[in-house]
């Protein structure tokens, strides 16, 4: 259970860097039509550096915030604070936080990989359907 909460929890952050970090590549990739894969990799990674920095940071507020009624109670029963900090409870919270974390720091750079390959794949079939070299939409039409 308590690694199924680890992964629920960090899904919605890890859904909303890499839907986030894709379309910066794209606008990239709008941006600079001639750009390849390595530069939008490139730029998209300086990016994607500013959305681990500034998500790890949330994720930790977020889990800190959420632990906070946790040790108020260890505080109302009065235990040391080394009894609090290696208690269950609050290193679940850390746990957590490392978890997700983990997960951002190596969703950024595969989101950037994937999106840069698929930004200049999708391009340059455009530019071939629309010179005419391929069949636009993927359809043959036989006359």
């Amino acid at each position: 259970m308590f690694l199924c909460g680890v992964v629920l929890a960090g899904l919605g952050v890890l859904n909303d860097v890499t839907i986030t970090q894709a379309s910066a590549v794209w606008e990239l990739r709008a941006a600079d039509p001639a750009a390849g894969w390595q530069r939008l990799f490139t730029q998209g990674m300086r990016i994607g550096r500013d959305h681990i920095a500034s998500t790890v940071y949330t994720i930790a507020f977020a889990y800190t915030g959420a632990s906070l009624p946790v040790l108020l109670l260890l505080e109302v029963y009065g235990q040391p604070f080394g009894q609090t900090i290696t208690s269950g409870p609050f290193a679940e919270e850390v746990v957590r936080t490392l978890a997700g974390s983990i997960g951002l720091v190596l969703a950024i750079p595969l989101t950037t990989l994937v999106a840069a390959l698929v930004a200049v794949t999708a391009s340059t079939e455009q530019a071939r359907a629309q010179a005419g070299d391929a069949p636009a939409h993927g359809h043959t039409h036989a006359h």
